[in-house]
């Protein structure tokens, strides 16, 4: 590979500028299909048309300016990396309708993204998914800012409302297990947003609104001072109403019994096919979400750089009055009690106030602080360092089943306040040409301290009465990473390195009501080696092919060790609860993958990746009850797939054609003591194939994107058996197809208007809850 496309002297971009046998059986057994996908990849770049042979070996000028930094640790040219990476650019968000984190990399290939992580609906993490590679939810991806790791010490999920997007430059997406340099939560790969720096200047004021009581602001500034000082600030605030149909009531019917004669119950199923009836709305659920950030830059000299800042990030959830569709004989609302009807004989069910009530108000918030150093030394080696930390807040109020109305009654109250502390040290050496060394050093510490309380009055939190149950937890990580590259010419690099991961844990569970008890586990430890090893060859100078072997782990969660959990199910008035794990292990994946990237002429470019993927020690919930379970370390699973994404100019100016898609060709349970009958189904919250194909438009002063999405089916958390595979009731994953669709103006230099359109053919359809249909908002922008 040619030495220049490592950027060795290139400072990194940013706001702080830096930035086995078994598995070898399992490889060659796909190694024929492997085989052939890398030779369509390969004829796939060589024999695109004249347009690409007459490019006289050269790359786009677009594609050879981007500078990709995740994927090594140090910065390298987009055909240089040894991974499948995507890169979202300012420009590419400013023409996206992007309010949460989904909104930014929905359309990155190889990502599956749903619920509150996009921005049509309320927030809340616990009602998110990110999956990478066909690796199902969040945890199991690390997301990081500025090389801040952004997943909490709770779950290892993320706040949906945590990024400043009015500070962001670009997001790095590296798909596959990236264990090697970045530890834990790197299973699925690494999600990266990358903030500008203050040598970008900026001064910009956006206003905006739309339906359903969509209101929202945002400020940005970034600019160096004399003297050298530089700032990056911004901030943002967006509201709702919410959506009216979003939560439904449904009800399965009792035995047989007298009750009120009603009307107005509408027979549907539960996602299982069971008979069920919508008996009404538990109303919408208004939400606010609001973000700050402030960064300080300063170099002392022109091969150090300093920055530090803090940033806040919340949401709160509300609720609003429900509605029962059923009436008595006289027409009056029938919310509460025994009721009966008539549907191909007489139907019964048992009704609750507290059946019409969601699980709010509920609240998530972030603080963070960082600092940052970079040191370039004069023979080109570079020094990185990062100290962080996240205080993590997620609470929500319950109300109690079967006692509770709308107006007030008794509930209970979870909060669950959570830390986490992260250093990081990495330096990359030229030792001689043509190799190179990544090494460095990781520790972080997290904390838990969940606690549910008794509340005299569900809206009310200031009504806290006697604890019910208690979780504490702690971890320690410290860790060791090194990386080896080597430039064997002519285009050839081997990347080849690990990272050595120890960890310790101990915590306490205390539960009041019966039967009580408090137990402590003594401090435990565990290790985890991940390798890394990888080929990369640029064939063309336009042209890069690549393979790889690598591993990973996600270690269990403070919340999985020592926490008791609630939570209601899709039927009104039926909750689950799940037992604490403190033995539970890290869950594992090996990874083989080929690809290849190509950058032509124009601005096209095209990469395609081959992926097979062996996950074990997989965490399931052991049913012990149809309400209780208990989690253990049981599963296992293949992940086979492809991943392919296009960018093509239409040869009309400013035009271009985008597409990704991914397709699982395998992704199903190979073992689960936990549930055997799970063996042979598929993985939960992935999709097996989805796909995205839009149309770009960037022709001053017009700049827009419409875009259509597809996704096909999914089951979701907890349906291991694949039961749940009725579409367009309330609870299921419906396969849908979406357009969005967004249009902005410049009226002159300063000053552009913009109108962002979702779901523009007003498709009904359910995740989970059901999504809102048809939805705008328009923003004016003014830069000053």
């Amino acid at each position: 590979m040619p030495r220049a496309a490592r950027f060795g002297s290139a400072p990194l971009p940013g706001a702080h500028g830096m930035h086995e046998a078994h598995l070898k059986s399992y490889a060659t057994s796909h190694g024929r299909a492997a085989a052939g996908a890398l030779a369509a990849a390969a004829a796939l770049g060589l024999g695109v048309p004249a347009q690409a042979n007459a490019q006289t070996e050269t790359a786009s000028p677009e594609a050879t300016a981007v500078v990709i930094v995740t994927a090594t640790r140090s910065p390298a040219a987009a055909l240089a990396v040894p991974a499948s990476v995507s890169v979202v650019s300012e420009a590419e968000l400013r023409r996206r309708n992007v309010l949460r984190l989904g909104d930014a990399i929905v359309d990155v290939p190889g990502l599956y993204v749903r619920g509150a992580a996009l921005g049509g609906g309320f927030p809340g993490s616990g009602t998110s998914i990110l999956s990478l590679r066909g690796i199902p939810r969040t945890p199991r991806t690390l997301v990081m800012i500025d090389g801040q790791p952004l997943n909490n010490a709770l779950s290892g999920g993320v706040n949906v409302a945590g990024i400043p997007f009015e500070s962001i430059a670009r997001v790095e997406v590296v798909r596959g297990p990236y264990s090697a340099l970045y530890g834990g939560n790197a299973m699925g790969g690494v999600i990266h947003f990358i903030s500008a720096g203050p040598d970008a200047p900026l001064n910009e004021l956006r206003v905006g609104a739309g339906n359903l009581g969509q209101r929202g602001a945002a400020i940005a500034h970034r600019k160096r001072y004399a003297g050298g000082l530089g700032v990056t600030l911004s901030a943002g605030y967006r509201e709702s109403d919410g959506y009216p149909d979003s939560d439904y009531v449904v009800k399965q019917p009792a035995a047989a019994g007298a009750g009120t004669p009603v009307s107005g119950a509408r027979a549907t199923s539960t996602p299982d096919g069971t008979p069920a009836y919508w008996v009404g709305l538990k109303g919408p659920r208004p939400w606010t979400q609001s973000h700050a950030q402030l960064a300080l830059h300063f170099s002392p000299t022109a091969a150090t750089h300093l920055s530090a800042g803090f940033a806040s990030a919340q949401y709160t959830v509300g609720y609003s009055p429900p509605e029962t569709f059923l009436r008595d004989a006289a027409g009056v609302p029938v919310g509460s009690g025994s009721v009966t009807f008539a549907d191909n004989g007489v139907r019964r069910l048992q009704l609750a106030e507290s059946d019409f009530l969601t699980l709010t108000p509920s609240s998530e918030r972030d603080l963070r602080a960082f600092a940052r150093l970079e040191h370039r030394f004069s023979g080109g080696s570079l020094l990185r360092a990062n100290a962080s930390t996240l205080r993590h807040r997620f609470d929500f109020a319950q109300a109690a089943s079967g006692r509770a109305s709308y107006a007030g009654g008794p509930g209970e109250f979870t909060d669950q306040p959570n830390r986490r502390v992260d250093y990081d040290v990495a330096l990359r050496a030229p030792l001689m040409s043509g190799w190179s060394l990544v090494g460095g050093g990781a520790f972080n510490r997290s904390t838990l301290d969940r606690r549910t309380a008794t509340l005299g009055n569900w809206r009310d939190d200031g009504t806290q009465g006697s604890l019910r149950n208690a979780g504490r937890g702690r971890s320690s990580n410290a860790a060791l990473f090194l990386q080896s590259e080597h430039d064997l010419g002519p285009g050839i690099t081997v990347y080849f390195g690990g990272r050595y991961d120890r960890f310790a844990t101990d915590g306490e569970v205390l539960q009041n009501t019966a039967p009580a008890f408090t137990q402590s586990y003594a401090e435990r430890s565990y290790d985890q080696f991940s390798p890394k090893l990888a080929l990369l060859w640029q064939a063309r100078r336009w042209l890069s092919l690549r393979a790889s072997y690598g591993e990973g782990f996600r270690p269990p969660a403070l919340l999985d060790l020592y926490s008791r959990t609630v939570l209601p199910t899709a039927t009104a008035g039926v909750s689950s609860v799940n037992e604490p794990a403190p033995q539970l292990k890290p869950e594992r994946v090996r990874s083989v993958e080929i690809g290849a990237d190509a950058a032509l002429a124009g601005g096209a470019a095209v990469s395609v990746a081959l992926y097979a993927q062996q996950l074990s020690d997989l965490i399931y919930r052991r049913r012990l009850s149809p309400v209780l379970s208990r989690t253990e370390n049981a599963g296992a699973a293949d992940v086979n797939g492809i991943e392919a994404s296009l960018r093509w100019p239409t040869g009309l100016h400013g035009l271009a054609v985008l597409g990704s898609a991914t397709h699982q060709f395998r992704y199903h349970i190979t073992r689960n003591e936990a549930v055997p009958a799970s063996v042979g189904k598929v993985l939960t919250d992935v999709p097996r194939t989805a796909f995205s194909l839009a149309l770009e438009l960037q022709r001053p002063p017009w700049s827009g994107l419409i875009v259509y999405r597809q996704v096909g089916h999914v089951f979701g958390s907890g349906d291991d058996l694949n039961r749940n595979s009725v579409e367009g009731v309330y609870g299921s994953y419906d396969g849908h197809g979406v357009v969005n669709a967004k249009l902005g103006y410049a009226l002159d230099p300063r000053l552009e208007l913009s109108l962002a359109i979702d779901n523009l053919a007003d498709r009904q359809y359910f995740v989970f809850n059901k999504q809102p249909g048809r939805s705008f908002y328009g923003e004016l922008a003014y830069r000053f």
